[in-house]
């Protein structure tokens, strides 16, 4: 074995209690990864039926590794630093900086290697996990059959080993740079200065974040949505890499009446002392605040933009639902029947659509559809169109020539004439003529938009349809079918937060009470000396309380300027152009998210201290179980 492993190996048995916050951080992080992409192969081996989750478990793969990263990083980082003193006498007796810096990336392999393979073992359960959680909320028809290839665990795997050097090696690097001298003199904390490279980053970060912003603001609503779920990531990033900077100073200026307090006041100047330690307790509730507020906030403007579109686009005012046959009307009435079709768009690398066969001037005069490009009249024959914004994703557009491949084998080339306004709730993204459609496949939906004859009031018509049975399907007024449909809507919503949010809301909870235990741990001694000179065990309590309450605070103060920034550049694309667009804030999950984000906070910061015994003897009994 080499001497630096060998080395390496001593030296993580000897810190294993310090090391066991970062190996839980890489472990989690690797299964949360792992469980996501197993989720992902396996439903992508289920055929069509399932690949409308792909796009749902590719945001919850965004969304782990991101967490993943930042925590993973942040907990290495925060072990490393919490030995600055140690490294630094190593100095002291003569090591160089280059051998500080093998010793370390050697401990932290040997530390993400163990926790990678416990992770991608973890990965198996989690997958397991996620397929139960997914088909409980009809995300999925059924459990999916998990496939138990190796190559997602050893991807995953190696993620989790590599980003756990990425945050070693930085911290590594700031602790091969103090002089010996002074980390005999210094804290382990190395206070507010951050690095050439960090301020860089989040600089850049900050400024991407604010390029991105503008394009928000002035985008429209589709580009706007997609944005506002990167915006906040940067945001985050850009400041947690000022964090040593920005975060205690933010806390001193919430804290200033407090600050001759003897509990509150020793608590904020602890705080504002370990400026380190304070970012990495505030990294994950930043980040789960800001990026979970931003995208419970975006999509709820997103179903009030759709329910917006719906209102002024709608001009049929009786809908019927629920049945596949068509109503009979009375005379001079208009019914206008959605009527769809699976079709496959491109060559080898084909992308599946739903496509909806229409007559151009009976949508028109039923659901009000607006053309943004070329002319809807002319979609007869060989045709399509293709709402606005859905070009980006098709990759073709007005005046294309698409191939096209229906589910009975028949293949063609079909020519968009037309790009039409978004409305999802009134028509799907392709469109294709009622009698082409309707030849390769294409069955009704069950829903109707039925126009009275002109001067015929929709009330009669409502009533007259009932009385005749509707095909068997309900009658309802335009708002009574749009009410339903946002209410859907909403539901499916909240359905795709929890996939999302679930798993890696309870990561970064676990990251936050991991590295509370971890920094608990560190301040032994602190604690000790601090009851030496007066301070009662209860008072300890209450300090360690008092500055997790702070850190948590000042880190929901900014996650709520995320989303309320974010929020308030989104919601103008939203309701440029519509009348009557509703505001919906989602309040109770918001604070369900802030409420979380605290509990576990103070909760996980009280629990370790309750658990120091020692703490509750005498103090110079404290000071002995130090030696």
């Amino acid at each position: 074995m080499p001497a630096s492993l060998h080395l390496g190996l001593s030296s993580v048995r000897q810190h294993r209690a310090l090391y066991a916050g970062s190996f839980v951080a890489v472990a989690l992080g690797v299964a949360l990864i792992a469980g996501v992409v197993v989720l992902t192969v396996s439903i992508g081996d289920q055929g069509p039926e399932v690949q409308d989750t792909l796009s749902l478990l590719g945001v919850m793969a965004g969304f782990a590794g991101f967490m993943a990263i930042f925590v993973v990083a942040s907990t290495f980082g925060f072990a490393v630093t919490a030995r600055r003193r140690e490294l630094g006498l190593l100095r002291l007796i003569g090591a160089t900086p280059r051998q500080v810096r093998r010793q370390v990336r050697v401990e932290a392999l040997v530390v993400a290697v163990l926790a990678a393979a416990t992770g991608a073992a973890l990965g198996r359960l989690v997958a397991l996990a996620l397929a139960v959680l997914l088909a409980a909320q009809g995300v999925t028809p059924g459990r999916v059959p998990l496939t138990w290839d190796l190559l997602p665990l050893l991807i995953s795997a190696g993620c989790g080993v590599v980003v756990a050097l990425l945050g070693a090696w930085t911290a590594a690097r700031r602790a091969a740079k103090v002089p010996p001298a002074q980390a005999l003199l210094e804290a382990t904390d190395t206070g507010r200065r951050i690095g050439v490279v960090r301020g860089v980053v989040g600089t850049l970060c900050l400024a991407g974040a604010g390029l991105m912003l503008v394009g928000i603001r002035a985008g429209d609503p589709v580009l706007a949505l997609m944005l506002s779920i990167f915006v906040p990531e940067l945001v985050v990033v850009g400041l947690v890499c000022w964090g040593p900077v920005l975060l205690p100073l933010l806390v001193r200026a919430l804290t200033v009446p407090v600050r001759e307090h003897p509990v509150l006041g020793l608590a904020r100047a602890n705080v504002g002392d370990q400026a380190r330690r304070t970012t990495s307790l505030a990294a994950p509730v930043l980040a789960i605040s800001a990026i979970a507020g931003s995208l419970i906030l975006s999509l709820s403007f997103a179903a009030d933009w759709d329910q917006g579109i719906t209102r002024q686009q709608l001009v049929a005012p009786v809908v019927v639902t629920g049945t596949t046959k068509a109503p009979t009307a009375p005379a001079g009435a208009v019914v206008d029947g959605r009527n769809t079709v699976a079709v496959a768009t491109g060559g080898e690398l084909a992308s599946d659509w739903t496509a909806e066969g229409i007559d151009p001037a009976t949508a028109v005069a039923t659901r009000g559809i607006r053309t943004h490009a070329g002319d809807l009249s002319r979609l007869t024959g060989r045709t399509m169109a293709i709402s606005r914004s859905a070009v980006f994703d098709a990759g073709f557009g007005l005046g294309s020539q698409v191939r096209v491949r229906f589910p009975d084998g028949a293949r063609m080339r079909l020519r968009v004439v037309a790009v039409v306004e978004d409305a999802a709730t009134l028509h799907d993204d392709l469109l294709l003529p009622r009698r082409l459609a309707r030849a390769h496949g294409a069955k009704p939906t069950g829903t109707w938009f039925v126009l009275p004859a002109p001067g015929a009031d929709a009330a009669r018509l409502r009533t007259a349809l009932a009385g005749s049975g509707a095909g068997g399907g309900d009658v309802l007024s335009a708002e009574q079918w749009i009410t339903r449909i946002d209410r859907a809507q909403r539901d499916q919503n909240q359905v795709g937060l929890i996939a999302i949010l679930g798993p890696t809301g309870l990561y970064a909870g676990i990251a936050i009470a991991n590295t509370l235990l971890m920094g608990s741990l560190q301040r032994r001694r602190e604690f000790s000396v601090t009851r030496l000179v007066g301070a009662t065990a209860a008072q300890v309590r209450r300090m360690v309380l008092a500055e997790s309450a702070m850190v948590a605070t000042a880190a929901l103060l900014l996650g709520t300027a995320v989303t309320v920034t974010v929020a308030v550049l989104l919601r103008a694309p939203m309701t440029a152009g519509l009348d009557d667009v509703p505001l919906t804030v989602p309040w109770a999950s918001l604070l369900a998210i802030a409420g979380a984000c605290a509990a576990v906070t103070v909760v996980a910061a009280v629990l370790p201290v309750l658990g120091l015994k020692w703490l509750r003897g005498h103090p110079s009994a404290a000071a002995d179980h130090q030696q």
